[in-house]
Parts: structure tokens; C-alpha cells; sequence
């Protein structure tokens, strides 16, 4: 649409009243439509030098106030359509309540003008975001609403504490200058306040001629309306709703999540009985002024919206109140309807014949319904009415800007009503009826015509309605009813005060003053109460008021707490006082909930009004809880983010780096280089002439029993010969675990026989070893990758490889006698002897083939002996016939032979994987009945010996480089917290490293334990039962009380008379006489009162763990163990000891916090653990220590991956690399000349070719498994967490409770000064915090020591443990969530420490799962209901007691039994459920794990007093989940024939701390239905969701 030329070129009287604006504070009165807004940008450009500096550099910025979020959206856009300025708006239904310093500071040096509600301006002013000294220009539009305690008078108020020089330029728009109705007197008098609250004077027209083209100038009128009839109908309909209501005042409705308020009644809430007596009383007008088919309408939309209403109401009572007013609106509308039937649908219509014109109306009506109801009526008229075809209407309401309401559906309703203005605009439509939500400021075209179908209640909504007819011929009308004769007087009063204000004002400017300083202070200045000012450490000034303290009292109390089932409130009470002058005045009394550490009751000031008592009051509450730190400088409730803040020093090592959607720093998916670590006794270790050597033994032996077959027995023999092979190093060497290698043959022992002898060598002898050493390495096996050279630089990795003989020492015979092994061709004619061919290496020259070892030669065997199967007459017919080959010499011997293997990887046990079949075992362990004919063979002059037991170097290399990098850390461990033997006390023998294949094939079957890989879990797999039986989602669920089925039950004769014959009766006769003892049993049991167990009597195993103490430290294999990741697929990994690790660390963790932080509530401590154990913090720990590069992350692949001694990437080469971040695979594109690589001396032309390479290289990716040769290596962070874990639950294993903590200290995952014993023993804090005895609240405490066997020795711990957050009555302890938070952790290590200590036979996935199994709410809230627990909980709070009940019904029903279907079906309360779907109230599970902190604490840091009381409560559940591992919600789900499911990615909501994940079911064969889960993390979300889809499968398959 073209703007008019107007829009932007200023009118003669815009520009006079700019330029008075320019100069002073003003308040621009001018009628609607004149263009105050335009004036307002004028001044916004002229002053906006100040503006354009940034924010942080000392800019200032233009705010513009306004009342309501439709104005701020229109204001915004007109401001971004005429300034060059950035221009931003903020309403509460951004949630910028909840908007920390730096977001406000972001927005604020991003935008120059900021458009927001009054509200929001103050609310950052007072938190001290901003300063009024950094604003240049206020402008408050509408600003006559500035009365009272109205936010922009508040705001005015301010200006008191910023210096005249550093105030904000004031400008104020209006078109009313009054907001409510006032005596014609008072007027002068009223718009001068309005001129002392904006520090400034109103400015006019000079006249309103210029004006009135512009403005408004309508023909009024009134117009006189007959109500409706007083039908017999309507009378009965009243009746009705006078009924309705009259129930309503007799029933009491309670709020949702509301606990039982204390407070005095004029304190507490607006009821839901009184909303809905609204309901009634809103339908009732409706019928009085709009009749039957008025009335009709609103009925049916009352309907919708209290059907819409119940779909968020928890509250079951609140429900059938809801269904009761549906019933009494749906039969007044049958009523009505049945009253109209028979009339065509013009007539039910009161008519009235509107004036048809170029046709454009507005009509205005007080209530959102009003409008709604008149839309469907003037919609039906142009429905069935010619005369009204013309008559186009649609309506507009306001909608609420509450920050709690739904985001979605404030935008949806601010979308409809653009929608509608587009309408209007476009000729879509020609009527709006409307609430004041276009009164005031919202641009709507030319009217011809304005009704105000309701009376303007006062003179504001008299001049605001009327400035909407903006046409040159507009009219505007109000309708009167005929019996009305109070509105006339009223009418001409607003008539007189438009003309005095035009009398006073219009070309009046100049005479009026601004207000004096005095004024100032005597009319804007005084508060009856005074504010409370905090000066932070950036000298932000931030202010609570008596008007903003009770909404900040509120919030604070919401921080505390809330369930699905409570929000916690404040308590207040009225006292009433008579003054010694007799007046009355009022004081009121607050109580913060008991979750707060501010224990104490806080009075506010006698004040002569309960409004003012009751701001007091909030105000000295705010005070106290500022003081004690529960308020920030800022005087907002400390939030999380500020608490880590504080605690910034429990994190040394964090690093603030950048996270990115899809690798977040601690992650599986944040991979990261870091430099290998390699054994310091290998380090630079190579031997060098005339210095002391060490020679180390790798002496062999094979522990496999002595076969019988003679091939297996030649080799046996020869690795039980002692000459072998060892290192030659300079360095001495610890004593090292003896360990297994797996040859084809059987299971090899290696002792590294280490320090063996010392000696001294020439260099030329050095030189012959190192020919052999490479000579092995190149010809018996060719690994040494051609892009390697010789490392001249002797670094990592340094040593000789050297034979030595039975008497281990070195053997020069061999070293001298071999320099290359050439392949000797078999004489001719063949003779062969025995001194040339027994032992002896051969390998056929026909094919391909691994060498062998002659182990006989057969002097009953010859070339022409018969072939072994009946194919072939003779070997001589074989090789001619298959290979073409001719025997010259048929009577040689054979030469029966057995291969070497050519499988350099001999860590694991080869055919270890279960279900082979013979074949496949005998593949795999190369065992061949083979003979070889000699002529067609070469032989090397080689030692056998030598040959078979060097395929053994790589392997057992590679596991000594493991044992002394595990040594290493032990040694430095040891060296910093004397944890363990010392490096010179370690000549011991350690543990020898064996292992089972028992061990292998759990390992090699266990599925990955991420969820996301379940994904790829087959769709359908071996089925499961199907899921039958009663729907766990129903709580009343009944199964157990009855001795039929559903199909055996007769139909009720009574209930179905219209459809019984007589053989149902007979049926129901023969049904009913057959009862039976099983019967009368239930009968019996349903009648009697049920008794909850007490503890058994059960002998309680013990828990080696806590009784282990520091001594010898862990030995290098568990420490091998925790530094080898899952995904190497070595014969053991990290994962059963991360496991045990984790559950330590949160103990410690919630102990060590609880212990330090005794004020601090659990949600802050939830949030501190939360990031000292996550990943990323873990990650940094280990990083810090060198972790990463000591972790096995890869897959021991000998040909590929294994890195010959003295050989590597030329150094230079390695940082070249390394700096290009080129990725490795360029190695095998490198050319290195034979002499290069031996020698380790590249020259320059090889130098400059290999620049070049690399800088034109672009192939491949950075990680590719060839890292290890640039001396680095790609691990996970998430990896490095979780060995981080499994050194933990390494040294807990092995030094106790306390050698663990010490290890936490020195990863620095616990500050290094806090004292180990006095947290693992010193004297728990006192609960009692206030006086009372604890007995008083706990009548019933002997009956429960007993029923639990343990006698408390300070009974405060066990009322903390019960005490509910909604128990305000307690005021002598906390309430239970810090002691839930120590108890859940305790539990939680205790029952893993229990289960890694009994159940090795689990994989470790099992393990997770068993634990996961007895560790959760599920199981500890079914555990508190057999006990009883929950009977003695103290609680005020309905609605929880209600979801309880239903929950022990639940489980009285099913005999309290605890199995795994309870696990996959029922939903546990969390953070992120959703109400309507939890089954299991927190609250139990919660007080079981108080109880155990509790009695943790009592017992004086008792694990053993806890574990004895509570493995009794639970070895029901422990014995029966350890014998049949219960499986995941996920798998089940994958289990369940027919179900089909697929997960979808997860979705991260507003709120950003929950995750949804979508899952899609197949439901009774073909139909497809889509279920949402939620969690604080995809795994959770994903369980969530399982389990909802388990429980539809359940309710379908009933």
C-alpha cells in the first residue's frame, strides 16, 4: 500500500510542537490520528548522536515505553520504517524476565532503540541492567496511564537517584491526558500530577483548525436499544445458572500444584470456583442484553473453552466441576435452541438496519466474549440476510503478555488479529468488533463508523473509542438501553471536560510550567515504604520497591522447587493493631517455604493499609534474603549459572572453549589429536657404544598341556627352548606382570626377565645388532613401511631387538651369520639330507605360501606314495594334474610340515569367538595335516627357532609398551599421593595377566551400550511373550481382586434388560452359585486392613571395598586395563571399572558438597555435581594429566599400525605435517631411497619433494588411522572421561574409600586441601536448625525404627528425611531434598560396589544394566510402599498425597511385587515428564534415598550401617534382577513382535534443557501412531518414549 505523503513529510503544527519537544520535557497532547508518533521520531533523530556509539564504549539509547504488546509491535514497526536507527521490541511472552545481565547487555549494544512494555524498562532498571544516566530519550507512550503505582510512574520515580545533568530527555504521547473519570473541578489539578510525574509540561496545538483534517472530528450520537424480552425461557435459563452457581460457592476447587496454603484468606489465591463463577455470570449478561440467540452462541463458546481449559487441569475434582458447568451450558443451549426452532435464521436475529455506505465500522464491547458472540451473530445475519450481504465482520481481543503462558499461543492470536487488520485494509472485511485492544494506539484505516456496543466505562475509553472514526464524514455512536438514565449525565460530563481541556490547553502551552524541584519531591518522590538499594561491583545501582517485593517474594519462592504436583508459595498472615492514637493499622507476617535456608518468620512495619502491610513485609523479606545471599547484587534469585560462578574455583581446569551443535566438548562426537606418551625406560633408550647396556629376556613358554601330534610337538618344543630373543636398551627397565600371547598353537606365557645383564659393546657390534634388528624386521616380517627411516634422533621408541642363546646371552654366531636371508633352491638331482632339512625353514615355489617348518622328514613317504584322497594315484599325478609341475625324482622323501603363521596379533585368543564351527576353529588356528615334496620347495638358512618366536615381537612389544605406560602413571601417582608401592619398592612380583575365553566371548558378544546405536537393532527379532495383562498406565487397575476373566463374566441382567434372553439368565444364575473359596479369600483380604513388612531378618554379605585401606596400590594390570578403550578390542577394556569408578565419584562428589556447602538447596548442588562428574570436566582432568595420550584407543593391527623399535616418520617430515594439518595418508605417496631409510639422513631433494607433496596435497581425511606414526593420536573426550572413571574404580579397588578420594584430588576433580578423613568421617553438621523438639511432628517415630531395625541417634535426621518441601509446619529442620541427594549417591555406590564384586560372570553391559535395574525411582518407590514408608510422610500438599494413594493402590493390587515389566512400563516423575504421563510420584523414591542419608549421617558415616539396613530392604530385588538381568525399556521395545518401532532425531525444546524424541509404533498389525518422550537428554528421552509405546502395546493387546 502507498503511505500518503503525510507519513513522512511533517504538518505546520507537528513541526511547532517538535521543536518546543526538542527543548524540554513534554507531554504531547494531541487527538488520536494527528501524528504524536511521527513527532516522537523526529525528536529520536534529532537527539540521536548519543545513539550512535556503541554501548559498551559509553553510547546511550533511546527507549520508547508502552502499555501493551500490540502497541509494541506496532510502534516498532513504524520506528523501523522511519529511522535509520536499530530498533528492537521486548514483551513478556519473550521470556525476558528470565534474561540474564549479559543478554540484556548483548541487546542493548546491538540496538539503539528499545521499543518494551513499561513493565519490562522497570524491571531491568531495577535489577540495575541499565542506568537511567545511559538512556538520552524516554518516550512513554500513552503516558496519561501513568497514575498510582503504574510501571511508568514508577519509572518517573527513579529519576530521584540520577543527578538533573544525567537525566534522560522525557517525552510523553497522549491523546487523553486522564485515565479514569474525575470531577470536573479536579481537572486542572489532575493534569498537573501528570506534568510532575514526567518532570515536564504538556504542549498543544495552537489550534485545532490545522489539526482537524488530520484527527478526529465524528458525528455523535446516542442511540436508544430495547433489551430482550423477558421470555419464559430466559427466565428458566437464569434459573439454571443461578442454580449452577449457587453449587459453585459450596464446592471447593483447588488449584493445581497448589500444597494447603497456611495463609490468612484475604492473602490467598483467587479460587478456580470463583473463575468459573465468571463463566456464569459472563453468559448471564449475554442472555440479559443479547438474548435467546445471543445467549445460544455464548453458550457454545463458554463450552469450547472450558473444554479446552480441562485439557491442562491435573486436578481430577477440578475436572468433574469442569464436566458439571459443560452439562448445565450444553442443556441452557438445547433450551434455547428448541425456543428457535422453527424460525428461519434472519428472524431469530434481532435486527437493526445499519446506514450503507462506503462501509467501514468499528464496534466496541467490554468483554472478549461480547465479541466473539456478536462476530457468529452478524456472520449468521450476512448468512441469511440480503440486506446484510454488505456487512463483512470479524472480531479482535486482546491476549495476555504473561511470561508463564504459552508462547505459541500468544503468537497464534497475535497472528489472527494482523490477520483480521490485513482484512480490513484489503476489503476482506468492513466491521471489527473489538475489545480495547485497538482503543489505544493500533492503526486501523478510516472509519465511517464507531459503536460502542458496551458504555464507555470512563472518559479515557469515551476519547480513546471515539478517535477511531477518523473520516471526514464519520459518525460514532453509543448504545443506551431504554431503561439506562444514569448514562446521560455522565456523557455531558465528558463533553464539558473535552472542552476545558481545550479551553486550558489549546494554544495554552506557553503559559503552563514545569514542575519545581520541591513539587518533585512532595508529589513524585515520597513512598510511603521506603526502597531497598544494593550498589553491585560494577556500581549498577539495583532497587526493590514496595511494589515490586511481592512479585519478587513470589519468584524466589518458585526457584526453590516446584514438581509436577507442587509449587511452593509464601505463607502470610494479618495481625490487626490499634495505634495509641486509636487508629487501626495492619501488619503482616511472611514465612518463605522450608526449602529456603531463610528460616525465620519476617515481619513487615505496621502500615494503615493491609496493601501497604503486606509490600512491607515482601520489602524486609527481600532485605533478609539479600543478606543472607539468596538474592543477588542484582536482587534477582541466584540462579545455577551465578551459584558455578561462585564455585568457579572447584573447576581449575576448565576451559571456556567454543561449543559446536554437533562435537560439544566432553563428547563421544569432540574428537581431538593429542601426542602419544610413550615409556620413559624406551625413551631415547637406543644402545650406544662404551656405556652401560641392559638386556632384558622375553622369555617364552608355552602353558598349553604337551600335545600328542607330532607337528604340534616339534613346535611346542621349540618354544620351550630358552633361546629367544631380548631387548638391548640403555635404561633399566621395572619389574613388569607376566602376561599370555595366543599363538595357532595354544596359549604362550611372556616374563620379561628384566635388567637381565648389564654390559658394554663397541660400536661395531652395535652395528651388527642393528643389521639383525632390522634384518628381522624387513625379511621374516616386512613391516617396516617404506615412508620410515632409521631415528637418528633416538627418541621414543629407542631400542635394539637381539637374539640371544639358552643361556641368554647375546648370540653373535647368529647375528654374524645372518645379514639377509636369501631362499636356497633344492639341488639336482635332489638329495636330501637330514642335516639340510630337519628344523628347516621351507616354502613351496609353486604358489604363495607362508613359510614352514620342517618338523619330519618322512622316511615312509616319497613323492610317488599313494595321494591321501582316492582323486589323484600318487603326489607325483597330483602336481602334474593341479599345477603342471613335473617330480623328476620319485623316490624322495616327504617332508612333513607345519606353517608359521603369518597373524602377527597374538593379544587375543585366536577361535575365541563362541559357535564356530570345526572347520572354522581349524582355519583359524591354521591346523593342517600338510607334506611338502622337497624339490618343489626353497629352504633359508635361518634358525626355525628364531623365525617362530620373533612372529611374537610385535605382539609382546606392543603389550610391555602397555604395561610400563600403566607403571609409569602408577610410579607418578605414587610420587604425588603416596597411593601404592614406590619405584624402588616395586622389585616385587606382580600379578600375573591372564585371561580366559570365557572373559573374550562376553567382551566379543556384547552389544554397544549407547542408545543411539539402537537404531540399528533389527526390527524384528526373537519375540517375547505378548504384552497382556493390566494396563500399568491406569493406577486402579484391578487384576489381582478377582477370580474370573473378563470373558467369564456374565452381562449385568439388570443393566441390559432391552437385550437379555433367557438362556443369559441361565447363564447368570449357574455364574453366580458357583463361588468359590478362592472367592471368599479375595473377599476377605479386600476387607481386612493391609500390613506394610518390616525389615527381614537376612544375613547381609559383606562389601570387600569398604573395608580395603591403602597398601600395596593397584598393580600395572588393572591400570593397563583402565587405559584401554572398548573400541581397541583388546582382551580387556575400561568398561566394568568405569562403571565402579562412576558410582564413586558421585559419592564422593554429593558428600564432599554436602559437607561444604550446608546452606546451599539441592537443586544448586544437583547442578555443581552435575559439572564436576560430567564428561567435559573429567575430560579436562584427564587432559591434564597426559591421559589421552596414554589411552589404547585403536585396534592392535601389527602389518598396519605397529611401529618398529628405532623407526619412525623422519622427524622433520612429522612437524611438517603436523603444522599442515595434512592428513597422514599422504606417508604412503612419499618416496624414500633404500639408503635414506636405513641410514635415517634425508637429503635436500628428497626434503623439497616432500614439501612440495604436502602442499599440494589435498586427499583424505585428517583422521585416519595412520596418526600414530606423526606420534599422536585421535581420541574422544568422552574416552579420556570415562578412563578417567576407570582409574578411579582402579584405586578404589585397590587403596579403599579414602586412596579413591586421594586420587580425585589429584586429577583436581576435588580441591587438593580439603581434608579426606574429615569428609569420609568427621561430625555431620546438626539438622536442627531451629528450636522444637522433632518428636512433636513425628508421633510414629519409634513404630518406624523398629519396622527399618536402626534407632536414630538424633531423630532431627529423620524428620529432615520426611519432611515434604510443602511442610511449612517444620520449622526445626530442612526439608528432605539434601538429604535425598547424599542418599541417592550412597545407594547408588553401594549396590554397584556390591554388584562388581559378585557378579564377574556379567558382561559389562549386564553390569549397567543390573545397576541401572536397582538404581532408580521405579524400584525405591515400589520399596517405600512395601515398607510403608510413605505413611510417615509430612506433607501439605493434596494433589501428591492424591498421586501416592493411587500408586500404593497400584501396588497393594499387585502384592507389592518389584519385577522388570514394572521397570519398562511405568513412567517415573522427572523435571522433563509430562504430568499426565508419570505413574510414579518422586516423592517416594526420594524418601527412601533420605532415609539412607539419613541414616548415613546418624550412624556417623556409616556405609556399612546403611548397606547392612538396606541390602536387607532389597535382596528380594537384587537376587532376582542378578539371575535374570532386566533389559532396557529401548530393547524391549525392539522385542515386542510387531511393534516395528523408529525413533526420529531428538528435538531440543524452548526451554532448551528438554529433549523430545519422537518414536512411530505399529499398533494392531497396520496402524501407525506417533508417541513423544522427554528427558534431559536423548538417552532419557528415548526410554520416556519406549515406555509410553510399551504401555499403548499393553492397553491395546488387553
Amino acid at each position: 500500500m502507498v503511505q500518503p505523503i503525510e507519513e513522512f513529510s511533517a504538518r505546520p503544527y507537528q513541526i511547532d510542537l517538535y521543536e518546543r519537544a526538542v527543548q524540554y520535557n513534554s507531554i504531547i497532547y494531541l487527538p488520536t490520528g494527528a501524528g504524536k508518533t511521527y513527532i516522537a521520531v523526529m525528536i529520536i533523530k534529532k537527539l540521536s548522536g548519543d545513539v550512535i556509539k556503541p554501548y559498551s564504549v559509553g553510547g546511550k539509547r533511546t527507549i520508547f515505553a508502552v502499555n501493551t504488546v500490540a502497541l509494541a509491535d506496532q510502534q516498532l514497526r513504524y520506528l523501523q520504517r522511519h529511522t535509520y536507527l536499530n530498533c528492537s521490541s521486548y514483551t513478556g511472552e519473550m521470556q525476558v524476565d528470565y534474561w540474564s545481565r549479559d543478554k540484556w547487555l548483548q541487546e542493548l549494544e546491538d540496538n539503539q532503540v528499545l521499543v518494551m512494555t513499561s513493565q519490562i524498562f522497570l524491571d531491568i532498571l531495577n535489577h540495575g541492567y541499565i542506568s537511567l544516566s545511559q538512556v538520552n530519550l524516554m518516550i512513554f507512550d500513552e503516558c496519561h496511564r501513568a497514575v498510582n503505582d503504574h510501571p511508568m510512574r514508577l519509572i518517573m520515580q527513579r529519576f530521584k537517584d540520577c543527578p538533573k545533568d544525567q537525566q534522560p530527555r522525557v517525552l510523553g504521547l497522549t491523546a487523553t491526558l486522564l485515565n479514569g473519570n474525575i470531577k470536573v473541578a479536579k481537572l486542572d489539578e489532575t493534569i498537573t500530577d501528570l506534568e510532575t510525574t514526567f518532570h515536564g509540561k504538556i504542549i498543544a496545538v495552537e489550534s485545532l483548525i490545522g489539526v482537524r483534517g488530520y484527527a478526529t472530528n465524528p458525528i455523535e450520537s446516542m442511540v436508544r436499544f430495547s433489551p430482550p424480552l423477558r421470555l419464559t425461557v430466559l427466565e428458566s435459563t437464569m434459573a439454571r445458572l443461578i442454580q449452577a452457581r449457587e453449587i459453585l460457592k459450596v464446592v471447593e476447587i483447588k488449584i493445581d500444584h497448589e500444597m494447603i496454603n497456611k495463609s490468612d484468606n484475604v492473602f490467598k489465591p483467587k479460587s478456580k470456583s470463583n473463575k468459573f463463577q465468571n463463566v456464569l455470570s459472563d453468559l448471564e449478561e449475554h442472555l440479559k442484553v443479547m438474548g435467546i440467540y445471543g445467549g445460544s452462541k455464548a453458550a457454545l463458546l463458554h463450552t469450547i473453552q472450558l473444554e479446552y481449559i480441562k485439557k491442562s487441569i491435573n486436578n481430577q475434582e477440578t475436572v468433574f466441576v469442569i464436566d458439571y458447568l459443560i452439562t448445565v451450558l450444553t442443556s441452557i443451549r438445547k433450551i434455547l435452541e428448541d425456543e428457535m426452532e422453527g424460525y428461519e435464521p434472519n428472524e431469530q436475529i434481532m435486527k437493526e438496519k445499519l446506514d450503507s455506505q462506503r462501509f467501514c465500522c468499528l464496534v466496541f464491547v467490554q468483554r472478549r466474549f461480547t465479541a466473539k458472540v456478536l462476530y457468529h451473530v452478524l456472520r449468521n445475519l450476512h448468512n441469511t440476510n440480503e440486506n446484510y450481504k454488505f456487512l463483512l465482520a470479524e472480531f479482535m481481543v486482546g491476549f495476555s503478555a504473561n511470561p508463564h503462558d504459552s508462547a505459541r499461543e500468544s503468537l497464534c492470536q497475535r497472528k489472527w488479529n494482523k490477520e483480521v487488520l490485513h482484512k480490513l485494509k484489503n476489503g476482506q472485511a468492513n466491521c471489527i468488533i473489538a475489545t480495547d485492544v485497538i482503543e489505544e494506539g493500533v492503526d486501523v484505516p478510516d472509519c465511517t463508523l464507531v459503536v460502542r456496543y458496551n458504555l464507555p466505562m470512563d472518559i479515557r475509553s469515551y476519547i480513546q473509542s471515539k478517535g477511531r472514526a477518523r473520516h471526514a464524514t464519520s459518525k460514532y455512536i453509543i448504545l443506551v438501553p431504554s431503561n439506562d438514565d444514569q448514562f446521560a449525565p455522565k456523557y455531558a460530563t465528558f463533553k464539558l471536560i473535552e472542552q476545558k481541556l481545550e479551553q486550558f490547553l489549546i494554544g495554552k502551552s506557553q503559559f503552563r510550567t514545569e514542575p519545581t524541584p520541591e513539587t518533585l519531591d512532595q508529589e513524585l518522590y515520597t513512598n510511603e515504604i521506603e526502597p531497598y538499594a544494593v550498589t553491585n561491583t560494577n556500581n549498577e545501582i539495583s532497587v526493590v520497591t514496595g511494589t515490586s517485593a511481592i512479585s519478587l517474594v513470589n519468584r524466589y519462592c518458585s526457584t526453590l522447587g516446584n514438581s509436577h504436583f507442587v509449587s511452593l508459595t509464601p505463607t502470610w498472615k494479618l495481625k490487626k493493631l490499634c495505634s495509641d492514637t486509636g487508629d487501626l493499622k495492619f501488619q503482616v507476617s511472611l514465612q518463605v517455604p522450608i526449602l529456603s535456608p531463610l528460616k525465620q518468620i519476617i515481619l513487615g512495619d505496621p502500615m494503615p493499609s493491609i496493601k501497604l502491610a503486606k509490600r512491607s513485609a515482601a520489602l524486609n523479606c527481600c532485605k533478609e534474603l539479600h543478606h543472607i545471599g539468596e538474592l543477588t547484587d542484582n536482587l534477582l534469585p541466584v540462579t545455577v549459572d551465578l551459584i558455578l560462578e561462585d564455585v568457579d574455583y572447584l573447576f581449575p581446569l576448565w576451559i571456556d572453549e567454543e561449543k559446536t551443535p554437533l562435537s560439544q566438548p566432553g563428547t563421544e562426537a569432540r574428537k581431538r589429536l593429542h601426542e602419544l606418551v610413550y615409556p620413559e625406560c624406551l625413551f631415547s633408550a637406543f644402545p650406544m657404544p662404551d656405556q652401560d647396556l641392559y638386556l632384558h629376556i622375553l622369555n617364552i613358554k608355552p602353558i598349553y598341556s604337551v600335545p600328542q601330534d607330532n607337528r604340534r610337538l616339534v613346535f611346542y618344543n621349540i618354544l620351550s627352548d630358552c633361546t629367544g630373543y631380548a631387548i638391548l636398551s640403555t635404561k633399566r627397565m621395572p619389574q613388569l606382570s607376566a602376561f599370555s600371547i595366543f599363538l595357532n598353537v595354544g596359549e604362550v606365557n611372556v616374563n620379561v626377565e628384566v635388567n637381565h645383564t648389564k654390559l658394554q659393546l663397541t660400536a661395531d657390534e652395535i652395528g651388527k645388532l642393528r643389521c639383525f634388528h632390522t634384518m628381522i624386521f624387513t625379511e621374516v616380517m616386512p613391516i617396516i613401511k617404506p615412508f620410515m627411516v632409521f631415528d637418528k634422533d633416538n627418541l621414543d621408541n629407542s631400542f635394539l631387538i637381539v637374539p640371544v642363546d639358552h643361556k641368554w646371552e647375546i648370540n653373535w654366531e647368529t647375528v654374524k651369520s645372518n645379514h639377509k636371508i636369501e631362499p636356497i633352491k633344492p639341488e639336482k638331482p635332489i638329495c636330501v639330507r637330514n642335516v639340510d632339512y630337519e628344523l628347516a625353514l621351507v616354502r613351496p615355489s609353486y604358489r604363495s605360501a607362508n613359510v614352514y617348518i620342517v618338523t619330519q622328514i618322512c622316511e615312509d613317504r616319497f613323492a610317488e606314495s599313494s595321494f591321501p584322497t582316492l582323486d589323484y594315484y600318487s603326489y607325483v599325478h597330483y602336481f602334474k594334474s593341479k599345477h603342471d609341475l613335473l617330480i623328476e625324482e620319485g623316490r624322495q622323501p616327504l617332508l612333513e610340515v607345519k606353517a608359521i603363521s603369518t597373524k602377527l596379533n597374538c593379544i587375543r585368543p585366536r577361535g575365541s569367538s563362541a559357535g564356530l564351527s570345526k572347520r572354522k576353529r581349524a582355519d583359524l588356528s591354521e591346523d593342517f595335516e600338510e607334506h611338502l615334496v622337497p624339490e618343489l620347495c626353497v629352504r633359508f638358512e635361518f634358525s626355525s627357532l628364531y623365525w617362530l618366536k620373533a612372529t611374537t615381537l610385535p605382539s609382546i612389544i606392543h603389550r610391555i609398551s602397555q604395561l610400563l605406560i600403566a607403571d609409569q602413571l602408577r610410579v607418578t601417582i605414587e610420587a604425588d599421593v603416596k597411593l601404592g608401592l614406590a619405584k624402588s619398592d616395586a622389585r616385587q612380583k606382580w600379578k600375573d595377566f591372564r585371561v580366559s575365553e570365557n572373559t573374550v566371548n562376553i567382551a566379543d558378544n556384547e552389544p554397544s551400550l549407547d542408545t543411539s546405536s539402537d537404531d540399528l537393532l533389527p526390527e524384528t527379532v526373537q519375540s517375547r511373550p505378548e504384552l497382556t495383562g493390566p494396563e500399568f498406565d491406569v493406577l486402579d487397575s484391578e487384576s489381582k481382586l478377582y477370580s474370573w476373566t473378563k470373558s467369564q463374566e456374565p452381562q449385568d441382567i439388570e443393566r441390559n434388560i432391552d437385550e437379555i434372553q433367557l438362556i443369559d439368565i441361565d447363564y447368570y444364575e449357574r455364574f453366580m452359585s458357583s463361588s468359590s473359596q478362592e472367592d471368599s479369600d479375595i473377599l476377605r483380604n479386600n476387607i481386612k486392613a493391609r500390613n506394610h513388612m518390616s525389615k527381614p531378618d537376612v544375613q547381609v554379605p559383606k562389601i570387600k571395598l569398604l573395608y580395603q585401606t591403602t597398601q600395596n596400590g593397584p598393580d600395572q594390570v588393572s591400570i593397563m586395563e583402565a587405559l584401554t578403550a572398548k573400541m581397541s578390542h583388546d582382551v580387556m577394556n575400561l568398561e566394568i571399572l568405569e562403571t565402579l569408578g562412576d558410582s564413586f565419584l558421585k559419592f564422593f562428589t554429593s558428600l564432599f558438597l554436602t559437607d561444604t556447602f550446608p546452606t546451599f538447596p539441592e537443586g544448586h548442588l544437583t547442578s555443581i555435581k552435575g559439572k564436576i562428574i560430567g564428561n567435559r570436566n573429567l575430560y579436562y582432568a584427564g587432559f591434564n594429566k597426559k591421559l589421552p595420550g596414554m589411552i589404547k584407543v585403536e585396534e592392535f593391527t601389527p602389518t598396519s599400525n605397529f611401529i618398529v623399535p628405532a623407526y619412525s616418520v623422519h622427524r622433520k617430515l612429522q612437524g611438517i605435517l603436523l603444522r599442515a594439518e595434512v592428513s597422514p595418508n599422504i606417508l604412503y605417496n612419499l618416496r624414500i631411497s633404500k639408503e635414506e631409510q636405513l641410514s635415517g639422513y634425508l637429503n635436500s631433494n628428497t626434503i623439497e619433494e616432500i614439501q612440495d607433496k604436502v602442499c599440494g596435497w589435498e586427499g583424505g581425511d585428517a583422521q585416519s588411522g595412520l596418526e600414530h606414526f606423526l606420534c599422536v593420536q585421535t581420541v574422544s573426550d568422552k574416552t579420556v572421561a570415562d578412563c578417567v572413571e576407570a582409574l578411579i574404580g582402579v584405586y578404589l579397588q585397590s587403596t579403599g574409600i579414602e586412596g579413591a578420594a586421594k586420587l580425585l584430588q589429584w586429577f583436581q576433580i576435588i580441591p587438593c586441601e580439603i581434608p579426606v578423613e574429615s569428609i569420609l568421617g568427621g561430625e555431620p553438621k546438626n539438622p536442627l536448625i531451629g528450636d522444637g523438639n522433632p518428636n512433636m511432628h513425628m508421633a510414629w517415630a519409634s513404630t518406624l525404627e523398629e519396622r527399618i531395625g536402626y534407632k536414630f541417634q538424633n531423630r532431627g535426621f529423620l524428620l529432615q528425611a520426611f519432611s515434604h518441601s510443602s511442610y511449612s509446619p517444620n520449622v526445626i529442620t530442612a526439608s528432605y531434598e539434601r538429604l535425598e541427594f547424599l542418599g541417592d549417591a550412597i545407594l547408588d555406590f553401594l549396590i554397584t560396589a556390591y554388584i562388581f564384586e559378585n557378579f564377574d560372570n556379567l558382561s559389562p553391559g549386564q553390569l549397567t544394566d543390573l545397576r541401572s535395574a536397582l538404581v532408580n525411582n521405579i524400584i525405591f518407590a515400589c520399596l517405600a510402599v512395601r515398607y510403608g514408608l510413605h505413611t510417615y510422610l509430612l506433607a501439605y500438599s493434596p494433589l501428591l498425597i492424591d498421586m501416592v494413594d493411587k500408586f500404593v493402590a497400584f501396588q497393594e493390587q499387585r502384592e507389592h511385587a518389584i519385577d522388570d515389566e514394572l521397570l519398562y512400563v511405568l513412567l517415573e516423575e522427572t523435571r522433563h515428564s509430562m504430568a499426565e504421563f508419570v505413574s510414579v510420584p518422586k516423592v517416594l523414591g526420594d524418601i527412601f534415598e533420605a532415609l539412607a542419608g539419613a541414616i548415613y549421617l546418624d550412624s556417623g558415616k556409616s556405609l556399612t550401617k546403611v548397606w547392612e539396613i538396606f541390602y536387607a530392604l532389597m535382596h528380594r530385588e537384587i537376587d532376582t534382577f542378578s539371575k535374570n538381568v532386566p533389559k532396557q525399556p529401548v530393547r524391549m521395545l525392539y522385542e515386542t513382535q510387531g511393534a516395528h518401532p523408529k525413533f526420529f532425531p531428538a528435538i531440543a525444546l524452548d526451554n532448551k534443557d528438554t529433549i523430545m524424541v519422537p518414536l512411530e509404533i505399529t499398533i494392531c498389525g497396520n496402524k501407525k501412531k506417533i508417541i513423544h518422550g522427554f528427558g534431559s537428554n536423548t538417552k532419557e528421552a528415548k526410554c520416556a518414549a519406549a515406555k509410553q509405546a510399551l504401555k499403548e502395546l499393553r492397553r491395546r493387546n488387553m
